[in-house]
This record gives structure tokens, sequence and C-alpha cells, in this order.
């Protein structure tokens, strides 16, 4: 079974998130409550980290899944986020003092003195729903990829025992050619160190969308990044 985005987000597509760590609050029992848990949270320190309703939900679905002798995998959009995005408010509420201002695309800060908002950045395809994350030579930089790592632990070892029969079984990763072969690389790495048996599926697609002329995946397979891809 593959999953689109399941994680936190006002959108009904999902592919903008608000959270990576927990499952959107309308697909568990207690929305209002899931809230309360994620407010009692420091969403960069997964030590602090708790599982909601939601969260609980779909790790009872692993389980059943896994009971039918059925694998999962979900969706990673590791490429963009949403606006309600925790990292993203923060740059919005402290500007270029945010902790996070180098997270994103930033092409313009506000300018407190003047009545007109200049806070401009980067969106996925030029949508300013989807904000852009930011990378370097290597791919998403490295207090991203940190947070991302956590991500990745948290659903393939959610109890963290070692054993990783109690969470999902691989990825489908969204947009994937739109990140750097690097990150993937280590991406993989972190996978199959926590389930050499996982499946990572990528979403290499247009090398010119306007003219229908598809990527070679060739890199993507061959450099120990997926096991498959997958086009429109």
């Amino acid at each position: 079974i593959y999953l689109n985005p399941i994680f936190e987000s006002p959108s009904a597509h999902k592919y903008g998130a608000k959270y990576y760590h927990h499952v959107d609050s309308n697909f568990g029992p207690d929305p209002r409550g899931d809230e309360k848990i994620w407010a009692e949270e420091n969403p960069v320190d997964p030590v602090t980290w708790q599982w909601t309703s939601a969260d609980s939900l779909f790790l009872q679905l692993i389980d059943d899944i896994h009971d039918r002798n059925m694998k999962i995998i979900i969706d990673g959009v590791f490429n963009h986020v949403g606006i309600p995005f925790w990292a993203f408010q923060d740059v919005i509420e402290n500007g270029e003092g945010s902790t996070y201002s180098n997270w994103f695309t930033v092409t313009s800060w506000d300018n407190p003195e003047t009545a007109e908002d200049e806070f401009d950045y980067g969106g996925w395809f030029g949508i300013k729903d989807l904000p852009v994350l930011t990378e370097d030579e290597n791919g998403l930089l490295p207090p991203i990829r940190h947070h991302i790592h956590a991500v990745v632990k948290r659903w393939m070892d959610p109890n963290g025992d070692g054993n990783p029969s109690d969470g999902i079984d691989g990825w489908r990763l969204d947009v994937a050619d739109q990140v750097h072969l690097n990150f993937w690389k280590e991406f993989r790495q972190w996978v199959v160190e926590i389930n050499p048996n996982a499946y990572l599926v990528g979403e290499v697609w247009w090398d010119d969308f306007w003219n229908n002329t598809m990527l070679n995946a060739a890199p993507w397979l061959e450099g120990d990044a997926f096991h498959g891809v997958m086009n429109y």
C-alpha cells in the first residue's frame, strides 16, 4: 500500500506539511487533543515529540497491514513545506533573526519601517503556498537533514528498539529530481540502517514539462539512491 501525504497539513492534498512528525489530526479520533500535544513540543527537538491520537491510529494501521503480510510506504515531501510549517512560521514572525532564516529561499525581507510587507521567498514551481527548502552543494542544509533524519527514524522504527517491524516499509519521495542526488544517497543510508529491506521510489519526471521531455532516471537508479522511480 502506498499512501499519498498523510502528515499534518491544512491543505486537502497535504503536499505542504505543517509537521513531518505527526499524522494529520483530522485523520485521527481527537483533533483538538492532538493540537494540545503539538503545543507541548519543540518541533526541532525529537526528545520532546509525543504520539498523538492520529499518530497512534496510523501505527495501528501499520500493525494491521503487517498482520496481513502486506507492506506500506508513505509519501515523503522533503523539497518543500507548507506556509504553516513550524520553521517557516518562525521565519515569518522573526524575520532575519529567526534560527531558521536560511532554511528557505528568502529573496526579500520585510522592512518594518514601511507599511508594505516586502517579505518574499521561493515557492515550488512559483507556488507561494509551498515554500522551498534550501540546499547547498550536497542537498538540503545540515539542520534540515538532521530534522528529516529524525522523521525517518520516527516512522521506520516508532518505538526505537532497533526492530523495524512496527514501522513503515519504505518511502515514495516527492519531486525527487529537484533535490540534490547526494541527499538521496544519504537518505538511503539512513533507511537501510533501520531496515535493509525497505523500498525507496523517487518521483523523477520532466526534463522539460512543456515539451513533454522526460528525465533519464539512470543517475537515481544507478547512484545508490532509489530502488525504482515513477513519473507521469
